[in-house]
């Protein structure tokens, strides 16, 4: 706080904790950061300066003093035998020498006793793990959780290559602590990906590789591709290590992935310079790093140095600045996705921003540009989130032209003219038009994949191919081809032409819900198919169904099911099924009861959530469950989302076990509720 800042009452204070507590949720709990690094350090460092200020304040249980987030319950809980805390932060050369000064005070030397000997290593934005070893043999793996226990993923982290089950040789107890990542060339493939199928897209690397690892199936988790880097040990009964470059040492000579850019230091101006040099470099890096990490190199003198009540004394994170750069917004044009979202796309004067030029980046929808009050010609603040994607973070207003206008958002399809729509409590905005030519490639790709109709031998470039020929403009003209049309394409032939004839016959019965996935219809994915599916079991009825029939589907509600009517009764989408019938597209009957998964168990939905309550009451009585309005003793779970308020206290007092919406997810899968 600076020296003319207002002082901050004691409500100021309240506030400025519980925000921090709503970031500690989402960013631990949720993996879902709302705020950029930077300015959750700020929001930390006032809430704690507050409270060396007023520490009658700082009553127990605040976020300063916590490590981590809550437990899922979705997992089993597993105790850490030595805690895994957090680092405490320094953001400029002043602020690592004052830290050495109170480590020199911490050993009993004086603040002048002169430099230590350090490793410096690289502070990668993953997921921190635990491997829990006894007599050379690995017993577990964990989560990091809220520092004392952790949720047990042994399985999802044994697909991480790499990773040593047996230790030959070693006796006693030994505690392996690393760090868990998503690279950055798979987090942009990922991203690609979900961006052509509509998905929603991953926010930065670390929230990939969080919810990657809290995949209760491991093949979901291998898919992820997830790395990790190991750099420290907790209990290390055995280990032949006096310093903290030694155990770098150990750890690689027993196959353990370790960091190429970790270097032992003898001095702080030592560290201050490979501080520099990785600060320098960190555009380069196959992985997200938020700044370095510098160690007291002996064992023996961190042991003596000890620990505050949520860091080490010994070791402190140096967090690399953020690079933000101005550059001038020179025009907006929207795009069409998959799924008939529009998007608005920011084009900029181009700008170099960690290590490549950036030119573009996404709006999102029309109330972020609105929110922003972008205008053609303004000076923008830009920046990397999570290192890689571009984002438009503030508009510096007093550097606005006198003539910019307001970004008037279209009102029909840039493509098609369709007119536009948008639902009641949907920021997003849609082109319903499934003929628009700006949906049919992604559309097309979207029938034929294995998310939907799962028809191998048709891929992205026998679609160009088909759509530059005139062959098909929609999913049923598919198959209505022919061998002829199909073997005289480019690099086809009689056997090709064969195969792909034979994948589209088998299609013509695969499952209902597979059908209706297919047609990409906004909000409509696999479980929202599935559900519809088995609550009206053909698609005729499916197609007879009014919107409070559909609303009625354990899962769905009013605004799925307005959508959904809608979509299916539009004139484009009728010609569309009536060709498909045409050409034999006959899914059989689907007969499923309801489901079981949750019989016997009674929830409890709180706070704000991405979905209405009501739709995770119908989930949860979909498959059994009991839904009650308030917290008892029987009550078995908790669904709590933000500003959980009196019963997520309740739950707590009670020791009733708190799920957000990533831990139903988790409960479900693992209950064989099969995911969408």
């Amino acid at each position: 706080m600076s020296a003319d800042a207002a002082p901050l009452t004691h409500d100021d204070y309240l506030r400025l904790r519980a925000e921090l507590e709503r970031h500690n949720r989402a960013y631990y709990e949720q993996d879902n950061p709302e705020i950029p690094d930077d300015e959750y350090d700020a929001l930390a460092r006032q809430v704690r300066a507050a409270e060396a200020e007023h520490p009658e304040w700082a009553a127990a249980g605040s976020p300063t003093e916590r490590v981590g987030g809550a437990v899922s319950a979705a997992f089993e809980p597993v105790d850490h035998p030595t805690p895994m805390t957090s680092l405490d932060n320094a953001f400029d050369d002043s602020e690592m020498a004052g830290w050495q000064e109170r480590l020199a005070r911490a050993l009993n030397l004086p603040p002048d006793h002169g430099d230590f000997a350090f490793t410096g290593e690289l502070k990668i934005d993953g997921l921190s793990v635990n491997l829990y070893y006894r007599d050379g043999e690995l017993q577990w793996a964990a989560t990091r959780g809220n520092g004392r226990t952790g949720e047990k993923v042994t399985a999802q982290l044994l697909t991480i290559p790499g990773i040593p089950q047996q230790l030959p040789g070693l006796s006693g107890e030994l505690e392996v602590r690393g760090e868990v990542y998503l690279a950055r060339e798979d987090f942009a493939a990922y991203n690609a990906r979900a961006e052509e199928l509509g998905e929603p897209l991953l926010k930065n690397p670390r929230n990939g590789a969080a919810g990657a690892l809290r995949q209760k199936d491991p093949e979901l988790t291998r898919r992820r591709g997830l790395k990790a880097i190991f750099y420290s040990l907790g209990r290390r009964d055995g280990v032949p290590a006096r310093t903290q470059w030694e155990v770098l040492e150990w750890l690689a000579a027993q196959g353990f992935p370790t960091s190429p850019y970790s270097r032992p230091l003898g001095s702080l101006a030592e560290a201050l310079a490979y501080h520099a040099e990785m600060t320098a470099a960190r555009a380069a890096l196959p992985f997200d790093a938020d700044g370095t990490v510098i160690k007291l190199d002996s064992l023996r003198v961190q042991e003596e140095a000890g620990f505050t009540s949520r860091a080490p004394r010994w070791a402190i994170a140096y967090k690399f600045p953020v690079e933000e750069v101005e550059t001038l917004l020179e025009s907006i044009s929207v795009g069409v996705g998959r799924t008939g979202k529009i998007t608005p796309l920011a084009h900029l004067s181009p700008r170099l921003i960690e290590g490549s030029t950036v030119s573009r980046a996404t709006l999102h929808n029309e109330d972020f540009v609105r929110d922003m009050d972008l205008r053609v010609g303004d000076t923008v603040v830009v920046r990397k989130s999570g290192g890689v994607i571009p984002q438009i973070m503030r508009v510096l207003p007093d550097r606005r032209p006198a003539d910019a206008q307001p970004f008037a958002f279209p009102a029909e399809c840039p493509e098609c003219g369709h007119t536009l729509v948008r639902s009641e409590g949907d920021a997003n905005t849609y082109c319903p038009n499934p003929a628009c030519p700006a949906q049919q490639f992604e559309r097309l790709s979207y029938f034929v994949s294995r998310e939907a109709m799962d028809i191998r031998g048709v891929g992205e470039r026998l679609i160009r191919q088909l759509l530059a020929e005139g062959l098909v403009r929609d999913a049923a003209d598919f198959y209505f081809l022919s061998a002829e049309q199909l073997s005289g394409l480019e690099r086809s032939g009689d056997k090709k032409a064969a195969n792909i004839l034979a994948q589209l016959e088998a299609s013509k019965t695969r499952p209902l819900w597979r059908v209706i996935n297919a047609l990409g219809i906004q909000h409509v994915g696999t479980r929202v198919s599935q559900a519809l599916a088995a609550e009206f079991g053909t698609l005729e009825r499916l197609l007879a169904a009014d919107a409070p029939a559909v609303a009625a589907v354990p899962g769905l509600g009013d605004v799925i099911a307005e959508n959904l009517v809608a979509a299916l009764h539009d004139g484009a989408m009728q010609n569309l099924l009536r060709r498909l019938e045409e050409a034999g597209v006959r899914p059989p009957e689907t007969v499923q009861e309801r489901g079981t998964a949750l019989s016997g168990l009674s929830f409890v939905i709180t706070g704000t959530l991405s979905q209405p309550r009501e739709y995770y009451k119908a989930l949860l009585e979909a498959q059994g469950a009991r839904v009650t309005g308030s917290v008892t003793g029987k009550t078995s779970f908790l669904l709590a989302g933000e500003d959980a308020g009196s019963k997520l206290d309740k739950a707590q007092q009670l020791g009733t076990a708190v799920l957000d919406e990533a831990g139903l997810e988790a409960l479900l899968t693992e209950r064989g509720v099969v995911s969408g």
